[in-house]
């Protein structure tokens, strides 16, 4: 957290000269000056991470002045369920915090598999992950509410997906989650489109002529387990970008407001 106080002694000095004034102008400006370094945070944001999303960019809030205490603040919101934030790694350095459907999936880390599907900034979609915590039955440790897929849900949805959670390594598989998929040899597109019966056949119709072929179970990787022992190497200079913006704004926000406060 950055603290925006008054290191001034001329201001100090004024403020004990004409504290009514001086000391309203003096509150002004420290609110001023913390609007200023929540701006420039975001464009920093902005410079060193990949295209952050409009949820990372919003992740700032200030507290002011409040009862003459000569002091505001700019730091991270604190989300529900998840305490500390997870950009403060990204500022104070250390292990990266997990995020709120991998505690949902006994705390492991995740990275995105090649059939993740992302959305425009590089995450994971948010719909896929309620989609796997949901069929994995772990949703209601993710939405605080019961949303797994039941029975009957799965027999409503007209495109079932279906992934295995796999927690060790089997193989050549590495833990993670896989989606299930068909897979089958020699049959166009359009006749694996074709209907499957309950044994795992599909049945196609070509020409006059009727076949059937055996669909296999493939599996895919949507999201893969990461280094959790790897520390986050900081990349958002927090407090060297707030010293230089209070150093550069405060005392000209003060002298404005203090000169326009004693011309009224």
């Amino acid at each position: 957290m950055i603290t925006v106080k008054i290191d001034s002694k001329e201001v100090e000095e004024m403020i004990k000269a004409l504290p009514k004034t001086a000391g309203r102008a003096a509150e002004i400006s420290l609110d001023k000056t913390a609007r200023d370094i929540k701006t420039g945070m975001i464009e920093e944001m902005k410079h060193v991470f990949d295209r952050p999303v409009r949820y990372t960019l919003n992740s700032l809030q200030i507290t002011p002045t409040y009862n003459h205490n000569m002091q505001a603040s700019v730091w991270f919101r604190e989300p529900d369920r998840m305490g500390q934030h997870y950009l403060v790694p990204q500022v104070e350095g250390g292990p990266r915090k997990t995020k709120g459907f991998e505690r949902a999936l006994d705390d492991k880390m995740f990275v995105p598999g090649k059939f993740a599907r992302k959305t425009k900034a590089g995450n994971v979609s948010p719909g896929q992950l309620r989609q796997i915590l949901s069929v994995l039955g772990r949703a209601e440790r993710y939405a605080g509410y019961q949303a797994n897929i039941t029975h009957r849900s799965r027999k409503r949805n007209k495109r079932p997906r279906d992934y295995v959670w796999i927690k060790h390594r089997h193989g050549k598989l590495w833990p993670g989650v896989y989606e299930r998929f068909a897979t089958s040899r020699g049959l166009t597109a359009r006749a694996r489109r074709r209907a499957m019966r309950n044994d795992g056949s599909k049945v196609y119709q070509r020409g006059r002529s009727r076949h059937r072929a055996i669909y296999a179970r493939g599996l895919r990787p949507v999201l893969l387990e990461g280094r959790q022992e790897k520390p986050v190497k900081p990349l958002l200079d927090f407090y060297g970008v707030a010293a230089r913006i209070h150093a550069h704004r405060f005392e000209r926000h003060f002298w404005k407001t203090f000169d326009r406060l004693l011309a009224r």
